[in-house]
């Protein structure tokens, strides 16, 4: 009986640490160069492109929102949020914004569809993908690494992931892409 008991307190000790190691796994790509997006469905292209990519905003800071049509919070907080900073850097050249919908796990609700539906509902004048699984590519999610939807990438002028999460303040956002803007660093 005391080796049993003495077992599955092991076991629940280990357990709980891989939980909490599991918890603790590193999410987005901060710091890193930022990879291409591989999306294949955009809608408001600038006149003359096919698809739109990272390289496409060299020597810009480059917002992107990628979100699910189907969650709450992309409709009450972030892309509202994307429509402040948008709305803030109309006319500014250095800096581009995108939104894609990654489709997770609701594939029959996550459409093309709905990329419409959002520039419609949010007033959205920029360009937004529909990311569908590419074969013998990790996707967004294998690439750059959320942990969350709806998530935000902020990109360097050098093209590398200044910041990344889930939650995005607008204020505190306008703050540090100006300073990006200005070649300052950021908070």
């Amino acid at each position: 009986m005391k080796q049993l008991t003495l077992s599955l307190i092991i076991t629940a000790v280990f357990s709980s640490f891989a939980l909490h190691a599991q918890d603790e796994a590193p999410k987005g790509i901060e710091g890193k160069k930022a990879p291409e997006l591989y999306v294949s469905k955009w809608i408001q292209l600038p006149e003359g492109k096919e698809k739109m990519d990272v390289t496409d905003f060299e020597d810009k800071v480059l917002v992107i929102l990628f979100f699910q049509f189907t969650t709450e919070y992309a409709h009450e907080e972030a892309l509202p949020t994307l429509k402040k900073l948008v709305d803030k850097y109309k006319g500014n050249e250095d800096i581009g914004f995108l939104a894609i919908q990654a489709v997770g796990a609701s594939r029959m609700e996550n459409t093309p569809d709905k990329l419409g539906v959002v520039a419609e509902k949010f007033e959205l004048d920029i360009p937004i993908g529909h990311y569908v699984s590419v074969p013998e590519f990790p996707g967004i999610v294998g690439t750059y690494k959320p942990g969350a939807s709806p998530w935000w990438v902020i990109i360097d002028q050098e093209g590398v992931v200044e910041w990344n999460g889930t939650y995005l303040d607008a204020d505190s956002a306008t703050e540090n892409l100006d300073k990006m803007l200005a070649g300052l660093p950021v908070d």
